[in-house]
């Protein structure tokens, strides 16, 4: 074995930690051991230095023969990590990879050769790989087909022979590997394999009797010819889970192997230890899988999800409350039926279970009416437990709970909040995000909180640095209460703190003309030559609402209009749209802006609220529109206030109600949670502007 490793001047190499790789060779010598942890320790050793975080060095290159030589030579032990191995390197050169190469100019070219052997190498081993497909060792049978589908140069000889072991292929795990990577050549390689591929899976998913099987084939299918998925789609999966009692671990078919000193060793054990504590299942890791295959089709997705929620088990339904909050906040569906399922998991009596289902009702908080029931029950359940004034808001679920009703906008709760953040009983921390429960309110829902609020700060020593300083003065900007002008400007008066000072710059427009008093501090903080130009457009910002005048406030805002990325430019945006007319001079800027398409919706929104142009205005919104799709809802706050003269948007609102996404979700991370009542207001706002647009068109 590892004929010419000798041969090798592997000192003249080098990895990701030395410019020689003498120490190579060991490392090659210990993926043949028969000593499992001296396997372990050279696999490790592998990934850690030869192929750190998926690099590529000469000793990476000079490895390739020998690994493929290690995976030919049968009855040797774990040939599939091998192959896993390999398939890692070839994908980290295949020529649409994103390595890059980081060096000097005159090495480039000598990288880029290096590349082009490895890539010459896989090509070349990969081929011998075919003949492996029915090897004993159901291990190498496992990995084999995801490295072929990957790797191989010939997508249709490897769909052929992929297929003609699945029809003798009797191993579970292989199998299902087998499925896997027919389907992913269908989706690789649409033109020569999707339709053979859908073919394959569509007679799996009508006739195998193996449950975990019919679901991987479902699964694939979905993934390269979704428009052959059966109708009975939810009916098969409701009969896999009514078999899921049987299903077995994720990951049952990987052998038994030592525990040793490395971070591969400590990545299995951590990942074994959380599945254990989820009871995580293969039945789980498909149907998530099938979730995010299908996509747009929440007419098969919602039905699934409800007989999910409804499973029995802890791992089920962990499972289905995480797909609960990714597919009711990424896509329009219809939510009282899921919620309330919800709602019920909260009074489930596995403690994991019910803190999921509350930590998934505070992303569904905005449609959390139908789980209302069951929430007020789960807080009367907590009425004879003592709160603790030492423990944070996140850690009680009593009081998450209550910020569930609140960030619902619920109107009862503000009673409940008064006696929490009174101080008098218990003196709670102040919750982070008092703001958005304030913000979800409502100004005058909660505006018996002000005085609450006012006195808790009042109490606060300004001079030392709080977190509940600032988390007071955030909420009371949001209640735009004038009378907290005084507390807010002698907190910024005699405040040493970043934050807190940043936090009543932001707050103290709300307070309009009657924080007035505060303007010397402000126009002292914009002296400070160390402040960044966003720093110094929030500054005038504030300082504009309290004065109202702008002499001071248009050179600041100018001059950061002009400053640096997007990100910065956001501020002196803000501070242009609430100027309004007043800010009339700095139109040129905001056009140099929509020009240079940056931040086109945001410019285009100050540019009209400065000028009134909707003529001039409206290419830039609608660019915006398509182009930023996080910035629609400030959009069509302003396409609101611009009335019958928004009138060409209105092909774009109907395409946005007509979504069946969050207008975030693109798709590109299914798996993601969207903010949900910021979708809600877009929808709510391109609702009323359907209905005017439209009755004046009619």
């Amino acid at each position: 074995m590892f004929t010419g490793i000798d041969d090798v001047d592997w000192a003249s190499l080098g990895h990701a930690y030395t410019d020689t790789a003498t120490d190579v060779p060991g490392l090659l010598w210990g993926l043949a051991s028969d000593d499992p942890e001296r396997r372990e320790i050279a696999l490790d050793g592998m990934y850690g230095a030869v192929h750190h975080q998926g690099d590529v060095y000469d000793s990476t290159v000079a490895c390739v023969p020998f690994l493929f030589e290690l995976v030919r030579t049968a009855g040797r032990p774990e040939r599939g990590a091998v192959v896993e191995l390999l398939r890692s390197i070839g994908e980290s050169v295949r020529e649409d990879s994103p390595l890059e190469f980081c060096g000097c100019d005159e090495d480039e070219e000598e990288w880029r050769r290096m590349i082009g052997r490895a890539r010459a190498l896989i090509r070349e081993g990969v081929d011998g790989l075919l003949g492996l497909l029915d090897d004993p060792d159901p291990e190498l049978r496992a990995a084999l087909p995801g490295a072929l589908a990957q790797l191989h140069p010939d997508p249709v000889r490897v769909f052929d022979a992929l297929c003609d072991r699945l029809r003798v292929e009797r191993a579970p795990g292989p199998a299902r590997a087998l499925v896997r990577a027919v389907g992913s050549l269908g989706v690789a390689h649409p033109a020569r394999t999707a339709g053979a591929a859908a073919e394959v899976l569509t007679r799996l998913v009508a006739g195998t009797p193996d449950p975990e099987l019919r679901l991987t084939a479902l699964v694939q299918l979905a993934h390269c010819a979704p428009q052959s998925v059966p109708e009975d789609t939810v009916d098969i999966c409701r009969d896999v889970l009514r078999r899921a009692g049987r299903a077995a671990p994720a990951g049952e078919d990987a052998p038994e192997r030592p525990r040793t000193d490395t971070l591969i060793s400590y990545l299995r054990e951590l990942e074994r230890d959380h599945r254990a504590s989820v009871d995580a299942d293969l039945v789980g890791d498909l149907l998530t899988e099938l979730h995010h295959a299908l996509g747009d089709r929440t007419d098969l997705r919602l039905p699934l999800l409800m007989d999910q929620l409804r499973a029995p088990g802890r791992g089920q339904k962990l499972t289905a409350l995480v797909m609960a909050r990714q597919l009711l906040t990424g896509w329009r569906v219809p939510a009282a039926e899921p919620v309330a399922a919800v709602g019920a998991l909260l009074l489930d009596p596995d403690e994991r279970v019910s803190d999921m289902a509350l930590n998934t009702l505070l992303h569904l908080a905005p449609v959390v009416g139908p789980a209302v029931e069951s929430l007020e029950t789960y807080i009367h359940s907590w009425d004879d437990r003592e709160l603790e004034a030492d423990v944070p808001w996140y850690e009680m679920a009593l009081c998450r709970a209550t910020e569930v009703l609140t960030l619902a906008g619920a109107p009862d709760v503000v009673p409940t909040l008064v006696s929490l953040l009174s101080g008098h009983d218990v003196a709670l921390e102040v919750p982070a995000r008092l703001p958005d429960w304030i913000r979800a309110l409502g100004p005058e829902a909660a505006a018996p909180l002000g005085p609450v609020l006012r006195e808790r700060l009042a109490a606060l020593d300004p001079a030392v640095p709080d977190a509940d300083q600032v988390h007071l003065v955030g909420a009371l900007g949001v209640l735009e209460q004038p009378e907290s002008a005084p507390l807010l400007t002698a907190v910024l008066r005699a405040t040493d703190d970043p934050r807190t000072r940043w936090a009543v710059v932001e707050a103290l427009p709300s307070c309009g003309t009657a924080a007035a008093d505060a303007a010397p501090l402000l126009r002292d903080l914009l002296a400070d030559d160390g402040l960044r130009p966003e720093q110094r457009a929030r500054v005038a910002r504030a300082l504009w609402a309290v004065t109202e005048d702008a002499r001071d406030v248009l050179p600041v805002v100018r001059e950061a209009l002009s400053a640096g990325p997007d990100a910065r430019v956001y501020e002196a945006l803000r501070a242009a749209s609430a100027m309004g007319p007043a800010g009339a001079a700095l139109a040129p800027e905001l056009r140099a802006l929509i020009a240079a398409d940056r931040s086109t919706g945001w410019a285009g929104v100050a540019l009209w609220r400065v000028t009134g142009d909707a003529r001039e205005a409206l290419p830039a919104l609608l660019r915006g529109w398509t182009s930023q799709p996080n910035q629609r809802p400030v959009i069509a706050r302003c396409l609101l206030d611009m009335g019958a003269d928004s009138a060409p948007a209105l092909p774009h609102i109907r395409a946005e109600l007509d979504s069946p996404r969050h207008h975030t979700n693109d798709g590109a991370a299914p798996g993601m949670t969207h903010r949900l009542h910021e979708d809600l207001s877009l929808l709510r706002d391109c609702r009323r502007l359907a209905e005017r647009l439209e009755g004046t068109a009619g």
